[in-house]
C-alpha cells in the first residue's frame, strides 16, 4: 500500500538534506567558511608547509560538520588563488584537500549523509561517533598528512619571500564580509546549530529550526522563492527512491537471505565479521557513490549485528569502508570528481585524473590498513 511505501523513507534523514542546504547556502552567502579559511591562510605567513597543513587539518576537521561539495566549493579557489600568489603550483595542496575531506567524513554522525543513514539505523549520535572514530580519525588524518608533506610536498617549489609579501599584502580576511550583520548572525546560528545537535538533538529538527531561523533573519533581502533554484531537489528524490529500493529488498526478504548466508558464513567470529563489513563496503564503495552503497547495504549489516554479533566493531568498518574508500578511485567521491573538474578550469599543472588515482590509492590502502589494525584491536579490547 502507499502507507507502507511511504513508511519506507527516512523522513527525517531529507529533512536535514533539505534543511542543510539553506543552512550552508546562507553560510556561503555570507561567507562564513569563507572567512574562517581566509583568517588560517592568514596565519600561515606564506609558509606553504604551514599552509598544507592548516589547509589538510582544517578540511578534514571543518567536513564533519559542513558538507563536503560546499567545502570544495569555497576552498579550491582560496587554494588556487593562495598559490598563485605564491607562485607555486597549486596541485598538490588541492590533493591534500580532497584526501582530507573523505577521511573527515568519518567522525561525527552529520559529516555526509552516509553517517547520518547508519547513525538513525544504530543509534549512533556524536557521542557514540567520537568514542569510536575519533582515535581513527586523528591516526588516519594525521598520518596521511605527515606522509604527503614528506614524501611529496618537500620535493615541490617554496614560494620566495618577495611572493609572500605579496600574499600577505593581497590577504584582508575583513574584505570578504559583505553585511557585518547578516555575517555575524549566520555564524552565530550555524555554530549554535552543530552544539545543539553534539549535545544530542536530533539533527533534522535542529536543522529545520536554524533553517527557518535564517529564512527569517535574511526575509528583507533573501525569500525561499529566492534560494529553491539553489537547493538539489533532484538529490533529495533519488534518496527517497533509494530508501523505497533497499527497505524493499529488506520487506521481501532479499536482505535477510543474504543476511543469513553471510552469518552461517562467519559462524559468530567477530574478526571475520569485521574483515567482510569493511572488504564489502570499501570494495563497493571504491566504484560507486558511498550513500546509496550505505542504504543498499545497511539492512544487510543490520540483520547480521541483530543476529548477536557485538555491533561497534562492525559499524565501524562499515562507516570506515563507505566514507574512506571515495580515496580509492576518483569516481567513488562527487569530492574528487568536483576538485578535478576546478582544478582543469583554473588550468593546474600539477593535479590531473591520473595523479589523484594514484596517489589517491596509495593513500586510501593506508587508510584500509589503519581501520583493520584498529578494528582488530579494537575488537580485542571489547570483546
Amino acid at each position: 500500500t502507499e502507507a507502507d511505501i511511504l513508511g519506507f523513507i527516512n523522513f527525517d534523514t531529507l529533512i536535514f538534506i533539505f534543511a542543510m542546504q539553506i543552512v550552508i547556502y546562507f553560510a556561503t552567502e555570507d561567507r562564513v567558511l569563507e572567512y574562517l579559511a581566509i583568517q588560517l591562510i592568514y596565519v600561515t605567513k606564506g609558509n606553504n608547509r604551514l599552509f598544507f597543513y592548516i589547509i589538510c587539518l582544517f578540511t578534514g576537521t571543518i567536513v564533519a560538520f559542513i558538507e563536503d561539495l560546499s567545502l570544495s566549493l569555497i576552498l579550491v579557489p582560496l587554494i588556487y588563488r593562495t598559490c598563485r600568489a605564491l607562485r607555486i603550483p597549486a596541485g598538490t595542496y588541492m590533493m591534500g584537500m580532497t584526501i582530507s575531506i573523505n577521511i573527515g567524513a568519518i567522525l561525527t554522525p552529520v559529516s555526509s549523509l552516509k553517517n547520518l543513514i547508519i547513525g538513525a539505523e544504530f543509534g549512533w549520535g556524536f557521542a557514540e561517533y567520537f568514542m569510536n572514530m575519533g582515535l581513527l580519525f586523528i591516526i588516519t588524518l594525521i598520518g596521511t598528512v605527515v606522509a604527503m608533506d614528506w614524501f611529496i610536498l618537500r620535493d615541490e617549489k617554496r614560494p620566495t619571500e618577495t611572493s609572500k609579501e605579496v600574499l600577505l599584502a593581497l590577504l584582508n580576511p575583513r574584505i570578504v564580509i559583505k553585511n557585518k550583520k547578516y555575517f555575524t548572525t549566520t555564524f552565530m546560528i550555524l555554530v549554535s546549530t552543530f552544539i545543539f545537535m553534539i549535545f544530542g538533538f536530533e539533527p533534522a529538527l535542529v536543522a529545520i529550526i536554524s533553517a527557518a531561523f535564517l529564512l527569517v533573519v535574511h526575509v528583507k533581502d533573501a525569500s525561499f522563492s529566492d534560494i529553491k533554484e539553489d537547493i538539489t531537489w533532484k538529490i533529495i528524490i533519488i534518496f527517497a527512491i533509494l530508501f523505497i529500493l533497499s527497505n524493499s529488498l529488506a520487506w521481501f526478504g532479499f536482505s535477510e537471505s543474504i543476511a543469513n548466508a553471510l552469518t552461517s558464513i562467519l559462524n559468530g567470529n567477530i574478526y571475520l565479521a569485521v574483515i567482510v563489513t569493511l572488504g564489502i563496503s570499501s570494495g563497493l564503495s571504491a566504484f560507486l557513490a558511498g550513500t546509496p552503497v550505505t542504504i543498499i547495504l545497511l539492512p544487510i549489516f543490520s540483520e547480521i549485528i541483530s543476529g548477536g554479533f557485538m555491533p561497534n566493531p562492525i559499524i565501524i568498518a562499515f562507516v570506515s569502508g563507505v566514507n574512506m574508500a571515495g580515496n580509492f578511485l576518483p569516481q567513488g567521491s562527487a569530492c574528487d570528481i568536483l576538485t578535478l573538474s576546478m582544478a582543469k578550469k583554473y588550468k593546474v599543472v600539477n593535479l590531473d585524473y591520473k595523479r589523484l588515482l594514484k596517489n589517491g590509492a596509495i593513500f586510501a590502502t593506508f587508510h584500509f590498513i589503519s581501520v583493520f589494525i584498529y578494528t582488530m584491536f579494537f575488537t580485542l579490547l571489547v570483546s
